[in-house]
């Protein structure tokens, strides 16, 4: 009986060093920031957002001035006139909002464009690596993610034979 549990030890023991040696981890953001293209990516980045704030900053000064304006003259004003210059000032700081969040989604959308290069470029580099070092599964340290997993780790046909439903079975309407 004591050799057996002994065996066992042995094997289980055996298999998690296995497993062990079919895990890598890395932190993707550290990788990106630190490629040679990430200088030219971030000089790209700073010089959009400077742009994007000037521009920001000249509808923030016309709409200042429009509103200094309407505060100095309101009470000279016609109740018509002052009724005008008020919707006037209402329209133009909902121009700047819209402007604001424009501004914004646009250098989301930048910084989408010149990241998902590099992206692609670290994602080739972990999973040669990850086929070099024979590894099954890459996590990601920075994000709490599953980089790279290999075909053969999934699992979920056995999960579903298991089940008794049929492994190649996918539900509709399911996203994958």
């Amino acid at each position: 009986m004591r050799t057996y549990l002994v065996l066992i030890s042995c094997l289980v023991g055996s298999a998690a060093l296995q497993a062990q040696n079919n895990l890598g981890y890395l932190n993707s953001m550290e990788i990106i920031y630190l490629m040679p293209e990430m200088k030219e990516v971030q000089k790209k980045l700073t010089d959009h957002s400077t742009e994007l704030q000037e521009e920001f900053k000249k509808m923030a000064d016309g709409f200042q001035k429009l509103q200094a304006d309407y505060k100095a003259n309101a009470a000279k004003w016609s109740e018509t006139i002052r009724q005008l210059k008020e919707e006037e000032v209402i329209q133009e700081q909902q121009k700047i909002q819209r402007a604001q969040e424009a501004f914004q989604q646009d250098l989301q959308e930048k910084e989408r464009l010149l990241f998902e290069p590099l992206l692609v470029k670290a994602d080739s580099a972990i999973k040669l690596v990850a086929k070099e070092k024979s590894l099954q599964y890459v996590f990601d340290t920075s994000k709490n993610a599953l980089l790279y997993a290999e075909e053969n780790g999934d699992i979920s046909k056995f999960v579903k034979m298991k089940l008794g439903i049929d492994p190649n079975a996918k539900p509709q309407g399911m996203m994958e």
